[in-house]
């Protein structure tokens, strides 16, 4: 029984936490993706950077 009280109280404060992250957060928000390489700077839009990636000559196997 106290098992089930606190998982109801953990629920709760689980669904307060998203509501108040969903007040906050802009309506213009978008699930970003980085668009510049962190190390170099170029714009690989999401993709991984060709000048900081490892290359390797393994054509795909």
């Amino acid at each position: 029984m106290v098992l089930v009280l606190i998982e109801i109280a953990v629920g709760i404060l689980l669904v307060i936490f998203l509501i108040i992250k969903a007040i906050k957060t802009s309506s213009r928000d978008v699930v970003g993706v980085d668009m510049n390489c962190k190390k170099c700077g170029i714009k690989t839009h999401g993709l991984p950077c060709p000048k900081c990636e490892p290359r390797t000559k393994s054509f795909g196997v």
